[in-house]
């Protein structure tokens, strides 16, 4: 269920590989992964079964967490591993 949503950090990781991004470049992307206001961002509201759900605040083990896969996944589309 979670594939579609770390799919999109691949992507970015690839498509800035490609349009010659560099390492700092990558670097500074990564700190943007673990700023609160990025992952403030990611709260919002779900749909299952004709039912509306709002996710919770993260707790900061989860936050960070959650910044380190998206890190790590972004950073196997930039290097072009799978």
């Amino acid at each position: 269920m979670m594939v579609p949503f770390f799919r999109q950090f691949w992507d970015m990781g690839a498509k800035d590989k490609a349009t010659g991004k560099s390492r700092s470049d990558v670097q500074q992307r990564i700190q943007q992964f673990h700023s609160q206001e990025f992952l403030n961002s990611l709260r919002g509201t779900t749909q299952f079964a004709g039912t509306d759900y709002r996710s919770k605040d993260l707790t900061p083990k989860k936050s960070r967490l959650l910044a380190d896969t998206i890190s790590a996944v972004y950073l196997d589309g930039y290097e072009g591993r799978q």
